[in-house]
């Protein structure tokens, strides 16, 4: 994994990253309208409307390319896209006695977030939302996904967040392209922990992908970062 370590910012940034980091499971980003809809301009129910597909669309090539802050627009409209982790699973050395699973699942998919924790006290959660609309430009994901970061750390400064590549692939552990991310770290302090949050918004796709992990301290985060990037994946949709 490609993670630029960024530095912490203003400590309203670092207090509100490092509780993001360590008790985001269970939230989920609910970004309101614009304006709020009344009595007199209320519209009609919306019918069912199946993803829009564009003809010629070939999903194998797009889950075969680097998912680029461009490429986001190679995606389907509106087929939303997910994780795949085997963070519960032990390590496949065969060399080795198998040892036990080195992370624990805590929740699975309560409110869309999944988290895990290990012995070494590090946190990991992650997921998804959707119909977030207001934070989307469009055509745009880096500038999308600036404002998803501006969302969910209203102290944060675009000079503060850095580039990152999780894995793009449909079975996490396997090898395949990168996604491109933002990410924001703080460093570790008093009763503060080491964390890291990175975001991406597919703006095609509608779906904002979310991953926040937290160690007691700067070197431990440092190592779990690649330990945790080879359990855990973003699955290309297959349509």
């Amino acid at each position: 994994m490609n993670q630029h370590r960024v530095s912490k910012g203003p400590a309203a940034a670092v207090a509100l990253t490092v509780s993001l980091a360590i008790s985001l499971a269970g939230c989920s980003i609910s970004v309101p309208s614009p304006t709020a809809p009344t009595a007199e301009n209320s519209a009609p129910a919306p019918t069912y409307a199946p993803p829009t597909v564009v003809a010629g669309h070939d999903a194998a090539k797009v889950a075969a390319a680097p998912m680029t802050f461009e490429a986001g627009n190679t995606l389907s409209a509106g087929v939303a896209v997910d994780f795949s982790d085997v963070l519960g699973q032990p390590s496949q050395d065969y060399s080795t006695t198998p040892a036990p699973a080195e992370w624990t699942l805590v929740k699975d998919k309560v409110a869309g977030q999944t988290q895990y924790k290990n012995a070494a006290g590090c946190q990991i959660a992650y997921w998804t939302t959707v119909n977030q609309g207001p934070l989307i430009t469009a055509g745009d994901d880096k500038a999308s996904t600036m404002k998803l970061m501006k969302y969910l750390i209203p102290s944060v400064i675009a000079e503060s967040l850095g580039e990152a590549k999780l894995p793009w692939v449909a079975e996490a552990g396997k090898p395949g392209p990168g996604i491109t991310f933002l990410g924001f770290s703080t460093k570790a302090g008093k009763d503060v922990m080491a964390s890291t949050v990175w975001g991406r918004m597919l703006g095609t796709a509608d779906t904002s992908l979310l991953v926040s992990l937290a160690c007691p301290t700067d070197e431990l985060l440092a190592a779990t970062t690649p330990a945790v990037m080879a359990k855990l994946s973003v699955a290309p949709p297959s349509s």
